[in-house]
C-alpha cells in the first residue's frame, strides 16, 4: 500500500507498506493510544517469546504463563519479596506461578536474539500481542538492523538512559556493552555488564515533572554472577489477570515510589481506570557509569528487560563510540 500526501497521488510517495495476507498488519497511528509512551518508534516490537529460565531455547508459547515451558526444575534465585513485582507475599491462588519467568533469575533465561526480534518469535505471534513493525517480518534479527546514528561516550564518564513502558510486565532489566566488531551475542554483552552509578533513579511523569526515587537494585542470584540488575520501580495492576490490558485497575502489585501521581503505575498506557484512561506511564532514567580502562572504538550498547509477569525478554540495542577523555574535542 502507497501512501501519498495529495488526493491525487501526483506528488512522491510518502510511504510504502507491505500488507501481510490473511493475518493482522500493524500500522502507525497518531495521538495518544496504546503504542505511544513505551513503544515510540515500535520499539516494543523487538523481544523474545516463550523463554523460560533452564531452559535451552524459548519456545514462542503463548497461552502458558505459569508452567516452565521446557519442563525444567531450576528453581528461582530471586524470591525476596522487596525485588517481586507480582504475588510478592504468594497469595494468588495459583501459587508461585512466576517462578519459572525470566525475572526469577535475571539472566538465565534463553533470547531468540540479544537485541530481540521482530514481532517476539519466528511465526505469527499475534496472541501476546507481537506484531513486527512496518517493513519487517516475524523473526528479524534485531542484531542485524543498520545503524541509524551513533552515539559518543567517554571512557570513564557516567551517561543517561532511559526507557518506557508500554505493557507493563514487572520484572528488571540491565545494560550490557558488546563490541560492535564481534557477533552480537548474549554471550557477548554478558561479557560486559555495566554498573549503574547511582542508587538513585528518576521517573520523567507524563504531566512533563521528573521525580527522583530510590531504586532497587539486586546483584545476587543474578547472571553475569554478581552482576547488578535493576527493579522495574513501576508497579502493574494489582488486581488485573496476568497478560490482560485494559481491565479495571483498583490497586497496584506493590507501593509505587513515594511522591507518585496516579499515572505512577498501571497495565499499560491505556489502562482503564474509573472509566477514564490514564496517562502515559513513567519513563525510568538510570546513570550509568562508562569503564575507565574500556578500549575506544565502537560499541552496542544493549538493554535486556526480564520479565516477572510473563515468560519474555525485551530487548533493544543502539551504537556508541567510546573516545579517551583526552581525545574529546571541545
Amino acid at each position: 500500500m502507497i501512501v501519498y500526501d495529495g488526493r491525487d497521488c501526483r506528488l512522491a510517495p510518502k510511504v510504502a507498506y507491505k500488507i501481510r495476507v490473511d493475518t493482522c498488519t500493524l500500522f502507525p497511528v497518531s495521538g495518544r493510544h496504546y503504542w505511544t509512551g513505551g513503544c515510540d518508534g515500535f520499539a516494543c516490537m523487538w523481544f523474545s517469546q516463550g523463554c523460560s529460565i533452564g531452559c535451552p531455547h524459548c519456545t514462542g508459547n503463548t497461552t502458558n504463563w505459569v508452567d516452565n515451558l521446557c519442563g525444567s526444575t531450576k528453581a528461582p534465585t530471586i524470591n525476596d519479596p522487596a525485588f517481586r513485582t507480582f504475588n510478592r507475599h504468594g497469595t494468588d491462588p495459583l501459587g508461585d506461578w512466576t517462578k519459572s519467568n525470566p525475572w526469577r533469575a535475571p539472566g538465565t533465561a534463553p533470547v531468540l536474539d540479544a537485541c530481540g526480534v521482530a514481532g517476539g518469535f519466528t511465526k505469527n505471534n499475534e496472541g501476546p500481542g507481537g506484531h513486527p513493525p512496518p517493513g519487517y517480518a516475524w523473526g528479524d534479527r534485531g542484531s542485524e538492523l543498520p545503524v541509524q546514528g551513533t552515539t559518543v561516550w567517554v571512557a570513564g564518564s557516567t551517561v543517561e538512559v532511559s526507557w518506557g513502558i508500554a505493557a507493563n510486565h514487572g520484572g528488571g532489566y540491565q545494560y550490557r556493552l558488546c563490541p560492535k566488531s564481534a557477533p552480537l551475542t548474549e554471550e557477548c554483552f554478558q561479557r560486559m555488564p555495566l554498573a549503574f552509578a547511582s542508587e538513585k533513579q528518576t521517573l520523567r511523569l507524563a504531566n512533563g515533572t521528573s521525580l527522583s526515587i530510590a531504586g532497587t537494585f539486586v546483584s545476587t542470584g543474578t547472571t553475569p554472577r554478581g552482576s547488578t540488575w535493576a527493579m522495574n520501580p513501576v508497579p502493574a495492576c494489582g488486581d488485573a489477570l496476568p497478560g490482560s490490558y485494559n481491565r479495571s485497575c483498583g490497586s497496584p502489585q506493590f507501593p509505587p515510589p513515594p511522591g507518585c501521581d496516579e499515572t505512577c503505575w498501571g497495565d499499560s498506557d491505556e489502562t482503564i481506570r474509573g472509566g477514564h484512561r490514564r496517562a502515559v506511564l513513567p519513563t525510568i532514567v538510570d546513570r550509568l557509569r562508562v569503564p575507565a580502562a574500556l578500549a575506544p572504538g565502537d560499541y552496542v550498547l544493549g538493554w535486556r528487560w526480564d520479565c516477572e509477569q510473563t515468560p519474555q525478554v525485551w530487548a533493544s540495542c543502539s551504537d556508541v563510540t567510546v573516545v579517551r577523555k583526552d581525545a574529546v574535542l571541545v
